[in-house]
């Protein structure tokens, strides 16, 4: 970089398809390696930022629109240690859910330690302090962000209007993804920023960072609301789907929060170390669900009480994250997807998950060798063969 001053938006054309990638992709069984995918994005257009606005001037991201659920097909983002970035297409065949590579591309010149997706744009961040823009609708790469001076460590889009980035370099900036003009920096973290969530409304954003503290910010300002002392080092923080309530979760212990109420409403204890966290909705109630060190996914209420675990891997769980998806019977589900260090990308039906734990539950009331009971099934599980990192699923509409 010249003249001490940093390049907002590089076209570079480090990414290319990866030689494993092909256009002619078949279903393949569950263990199947990614061997076949279609065409990778191509070389990426032109894309200017313009500088970064003062600090003062207001975001004014619009309220979310209630995301549809996916119809024929869903996308599962996934990033890896190898570098290396996976997009992997569920899709039912007959009433079976089918996961197969729509393409695998040598993204970052680091690990990839996040990815997001809003609407058509796909980015992902990495510890070469770049985020890397795909268009999903063309299949090309736009070209990569370099805002920040530090690991990329969250990203997280409000609808497809806006993207929010946090890094190591205790800054969070906001792209606005019609021209990825940087519209902010937020600064007011005193270390590395772990994670930031968006409100649905688009009105509010939370974060956690190295300093221990949590900050509430307010987007229609571009201003910090609050900043609040947490008693541990906050690792992840997420928005319930219906915007009351928000989650922190530390190395072994998660805090459930109401708006507006600087003491939490309930703590979850666990024994074992806690790696990802998803607030989901399903039949009208919220659930907390946390994969965890020791393979499970522990699920809780929204008042923070245990229901059970399910045994979905064979190695600690690195992220979850969710879709809704029409089913061959016309009925809509949560799909709930899972990576691991083992490797695999799993897809599981929410109800199922439920519906196992209660049953489980209402079995111990009754008999003590409950545990031995069978584990619900995946709906669908892809072996990736590679260390996956994060992930993020969402519908095929692209707006």
């Amino acid at each position: 970089m010249e003249g001490g001053q940093r390049k907002r938006v590089n076209n570079d054309k480090q990414a290319k398809p990866d030689k494993r990638a092909r256009s002619n992709a078949k279903p393949t069984k569950s263990d199947a390696k990614p061997t076949t995918a279609t065409k990778s994005p191509k070389s990426p257009k032109s894309v200017k930022a313009k500088p970064a606005k003062p600090a003062s001037t207001g975001t004014a991201i619009p309220a979310l629109p209630t995301t549809q659920p996916a119809k024929d097909s869903f996308l599962i983002s996934a990033g890896t240690y190898e570098r290396l970035l996976y997009g992997i297409e569920g899709r039912f065949v007959g009433n079976q859910l089918t996961l197969n590579p729509q393409f695998i591309i040598p993204a970052h010149t680091g690990c990839i330690k996040a990815v997001s997706v809003g609407g058509r744009y796909l980015v992902s961040g990495s510890t070469d302090e770049s985020i890397r823009l795909y268009d999903l609708k063309k299949r090309v790469e736009l070209g990569s962000l370099h805002e920040h001076t530090g690991t990329i460590t969250s990203l997280h889009f409000h609808g497809h209007t806006h993207l929010l980035s946090a890094s190591t370099d205790g800054a969070i900036c906001i792209y606005r993804t019609k021209d990825w003009e940087p519209l902010k920096v937020l600064r007011g973290h005193k270390g590395a920023v772990h994670s930031i969530a968006i409100h649905p409304t688009g009105k509010l954003a939370l974060s956690v960072a190295e300093d221990r503290t949590i900050i509430i910010w307010n987007l229609l300002t571009g201003k910090r609301a609050s900043r609040t002392k947490t008693p541990q080092l906050g690792e992840i923080v997420a928005w319930s789907p219906s915007g009351t309530t928000y989650v922190i979760g530390y190395a072994t212990e998660i805090q459930l929060h109401k708006v507006g109420q600087s003491e939490a409403i309930a703590t979850i204890f666990s024994s074992q170390r806690i790696l990802s966290i998803l607030v989901v909705a399903c039949k009208d109630k919220e659930y907390v669900l946390a994969g965890c060190q020791d393979k499970r996914v522990y699920i809780y209420s929204a008042e923070g009480t245990e229901l059970g675990s399910v045994l979905c891997h064979e190695n600690r769980i690195k992220g979850l994250s969710s879709v809704d998806m029409t089913f061959p019977d016309g009925s809509i589900h949560t799909i709930i997807v899972s990576i691991s260090s083992d490797g695999r990308i799993k897809a599981w039906k929410l109800d199922d998950m439920i519906e196992s734990v209660s049953v489980l539950a209402a079995d111990k009331d009754e008999n003590e060798d409950a545990a031995d009971r069978e584990e619900v099934e995946p709906l669908a599980n892809y072996n990736a063969d590679v260390r996956l990192t994060c992930v993020a699923a969402s519908n095929n509409i692209y707006q």
